[in-house]
């Protein structure tokens, strides 16, 4: 089924190549962040957040650049859609710039979030912007369960990770495609699928600019599987890209009574390259100021403001998922499913908590092993009938399987192809 809204940009006639939509987009995302980082680089506040308008409706048109349908598998130029069709390419572009480029910027407007976080490079400043990427923050970064799990890996272990994950989204591609699975395999191979899929976005940049750009980063993922709680899974497991721009342009501002930040990590005063030569000891003496302020503001935070923050999060992120379904499919899932499925996730942490809450006082604390496959149960559940189901009954994982299976194949013949091309 393809949507009403589909379109096939062209010029002149002829219609764009999918290496040249996908080098317009990188184009206009270097120059959406130098503008961005231009008008941050002195002040920030209500003057720079309307100065960012004008990317938000250029960001929310980039995703348009790409059909919705189905990529052939032929190569141009010697090039090839490594990510899947134009389907796969128009839902992560729209996650990629719609999504967390647009909620990046508001948070460097008002002095929050990772561009805020220092003064970075053009090259930096424009890879932390347009990527799926989390800078590490040093002290002021809430410590993660494990101490190993504070660093994503170095360049080469990220690039492992990305091969072995671009090969368990293959399997799982071909394996969607045979006849006959049953429901709750289905629904299975959906969330491994999903996970080695932004794990392929998220470690193949990491691996490649890791090194070069010299970035601190931090994890992307921890296992999903090691989750002991809805909230762990959702604040420190899964998906950090999101769960940061989520926090930085919401969670803090509500919990803080601020849409302006209080603290000024970096300074905007200097230049960026007398910043940049002198940065170790004046950010190290700031994010120490800004993670004493912190810990004050911490202990005046209400319980109501968490709460708000919290369903806030999850009712935006629910929101944007359903711009993505109508950016690939024409409209939104049925029923408002994947809107439901994450604002009902804010309930179901209240829940746990208050359920933990009282075992603990009856000295009936559950063991961890225990929490886990209740939380991945959980989850599974309300997936498979909110998540899983409304997408398969538009024909959207199909449709991914499908492209992606062209991509792969595409792939696999392009050694003989660039061969036969340079006989010619």
């Amino acid at each position: 089924m393809q949507p009403a809204f589909d379109t096939e940009l062209s010029v002149a006639g002829l219609h764009l190549s999918w290496a040249t939509k996908l080098a317009l987009v990188v184009a206009w995302s270097f120059a959406s962040a130098a503008w961005l980082r231009y008008c941050c680089s002195s002040r920030t506040g209500w003057l720079q957040l309307a100065a960012t308008l004008p990317l938000f409706a250029a960001n929310a048109a980039a995703p348009l650049l790409f059909s919705t349908g189905l990529a052939g598998s032929s190569l141009e130029g010697h090039l090839v859609e490594v990510a899947g069709g134009e389907p796969v390419s128009r839902a992560f572009t729209a996650f990629l710039l719609t999504w967390l480029a647009n909620f990046k910027a508001v948070a460097a407007a008002v002095n929050r979030g990772p561009l805020a976080q220092q003064p970075w490079t053009v090259m930096q400043y424009w890879a932390l912007y347009c990527l799926p990427l989390v800078p590490s923050a040093g002290p002021t970064r809430r410590k993660l369960r494990r101490a190993h799990h504070d660093s994503p890996g170095s360049s080469a272990e990220l690039l492992l990770r990305w091969l072995l994950k671009a090969a368990v989204t293959a399997a799982v591609v071909f394996a969607l495609l045979l006849p006959g699975i049953p429901p709750f395999f289905n629904t299975c191979l959906y969330c491994v699928g999903l996970y080695t899929m932004l794990g392929v976005v998220m470690d193949g940049p990491a691996a490649l600019l890791l090194r070069p750009l010299r970035l601190s980063l931090a994890p992307h993922f921890l296992p999903p599987w090691d989750a002991p709680s809805l909230a762990a899974f959702w604040g420190t497991h899964w998906n950090q890209a999101a769960s940061n721009a989520l926090r930085t342009t919401l969670y803090e501002p509500i919990v803080q009574g601020s849409l302006l930040s209080p603290a000024s990590p970096a300074g905007h005063a200097a230049s960026p390259a007398a910043k940049h030569r002198r940065r170790s000891a004046r950010l190290a003496a700031a994010t120490a100021a800004a993670a004493a302020a912190a810990v004050a503001a911490e202990r005046e935070i209400s319980e109501t403001r968490r709460v708000v923050g919290m369903a806030a999060c999850f009712l935006a992120s629910g929101a944007v998922h359903e711009l993505i379904f109508w950016y690939v499919q024409g409209s939104c899932t049925r029923h408002l499913s994947w809107l439901w499925f994450f604002t009902g996730q804010a309930p179901l942490i209240l829940l746990e908590r208050v359920l933990l809450r009282k075992l603990r006082k009856l000295g009936l604390a559950p063991p961890e092993m225990l929490r886990i496959v209740a939380t991945l149960g959980v989850l599974l559940a309300s997936a498979h009938w909110l998540f899983f189901l409304p997408a398969e009954a538009a024909g959207v994982p199909a449709r991914f399987a499908e492209s992606m299976r062209h991509s792969f194949a595409a792939l696999a013949t392009a050694p003989a192809t660039l061969l036969a091309s340079v006989r010619q």
